[in-house]
């Protein structure tokens, strides 16, 4: 089966128009843009950048003066120039811009990944057709099912239209997620504490938590944040580690936002490097668990395997991101269904660009 008729990516096809290309932000997100461009022989063609009005101020990115998207206009007047942006957002205020710009140019949103090396382009694609076609198979319901192949059109083409065209509302979730049993949350990415504090207040059936975070500035916040649920009658305790396949320490740079592992897969000049623990789901003390939130920053895989026999023992409804890696789409499902395969899995996406906010779900 395949999943996208699509023949040729978006850097195939900026590649074959060799037009100019404005980058829209000056982040991280830029860099890894840049550094596709310039994989495809296309750096060249970058001819302007520009940020939204409040931050342009006086400076440059790349070599190029930063501009704001009216000067950029300016600059470039008679020229048939293509935007990429090249930040993520749900800002209401941020989309509107962006869908006010792609109705004046033609725009692009690429998808790089958030972790990893591996770019989602047509070559990809056509390497994992079938375990693709196996994850859609397995999928539960036609909302999902067009979720998924949106995603993947997403993914090769960079066209806002098909985000657009599979975003559910904030609160289908909850009807996903209704018959949650009484039991414990386990909330992995907990960061400040919203999710913490949205879904105890959401199910009654959650009374006890384990939120787990590993960037510090976050666990300060995120402690706050059970302090306050605590004297609402929640019993939560909050872990300052990693979630991952074993019980250990690792490496993450502590100047890299919120505690990124991976300082052994990257070339990146790190500022700060200090030791972290790591636990596992099944090393969380907690009688019964009855839903699990992954979101961990690419290391889903590691902490589905740590949470083998909880899944096991228990079977929790969860709800696992799957934008982090180009090969989340397909691995996510194999790997839960491998340990056990009678879940029902769902997917949807929130409104957000890029294609972040996508998660599958485990009923």
């Amino acid at each position: 089966m395949s999943i996208s008729e699509f023949t040729q990516d978006l850097w195939e096809y900026l590649s074959e128009v060799r037009r100019p290309i404005a980058l829209y932000g000056t982040g991280d997100g830029a860099d890894k843009i840049i550094s596709v461009l310039e994989s495809y022989g296309l750096k060249d063609l970058i001819a302007a950048v520009f940020a939204s009005d409040g931050f342009v101020r006086d400076r440059t990115f790349h070599g190029f003066k930063v501009t704001s998207y009216s000067g950029c206009c300016e600059a470039l007047a008679g020229k048939n120039f293509i935007v990429l942006v090249c930040f993520g957002s749900s800002r209401p205020e941020v989309l509107s811009q962006v869908e006010k710009i792609a109705s004046e140019r033609e725009l692009y949103i690429p998808d790089v990944p958030v972790y990893g090396n591996i770019l989602f382009n047509r070559k990809f694609y056509e390497s994992n057709i079938s375990s693709m076609a196996d994850a859609y198979s397995r999928l539960s319901d036609e909302i999902s099912r067009r979720c998924y192949t949106n995603f993947i059109d997403y993914k090769l083409t960079g066209k806002m239209s098909y985000l657009s065209g599979c975003e559910s509302a904030p609160d289908d979730e909850y009807e996903l997620l209704k018959d949650i049993p009484d039991g414990a949350f386990i909330d992995l990415g907990a960061y400040y504490g919203d999710t913490l504090k949205r879904y105890l207040k959401k199910f009654p059936s959650l009374k006890k938590a384990a939120a787990v975070e590993p960037e510090r500035h976050s666990f300060a916040k995120l402690k706050a944040c059970a302090e306050e649920l605590a004297s609402d009658g929640f019993d939560i305790s909050c872990i300052n580690a990693l979630a991952g396949s074993r019980i250990g320490t690792e490496h993450v740079s502590d100047a890299r936002g919120r505690g990124t592992r991976a300082v052994s897969n990257s070339n990146a000049a790190l500022k700060k490097v200090v030791d972290i623990d790591v636990v596992t789901v099944d090393s969380i003390d907690l009688d019964k668990v009855s839903f699990i939130k992954f979101d961990v920053e690419g290391s889903e895989l590691e902490a589905i395997e740590g949470a083998r026999e909880t899944i096991l023992r228990d079977r929790p409804m969860m709800k696992i991101a799957c934008y982090h890696r180009s090969e989340d789409v397909f691995t996510l499902i194999r790997k839960v269904l491998s340990i056990r395969p009678d879940y029902k899995v769902y997917m949807r996406h929130t409104r957000c660009i890029p294609g972040w906010d996508t998660d599958f779900y485990f009923i």
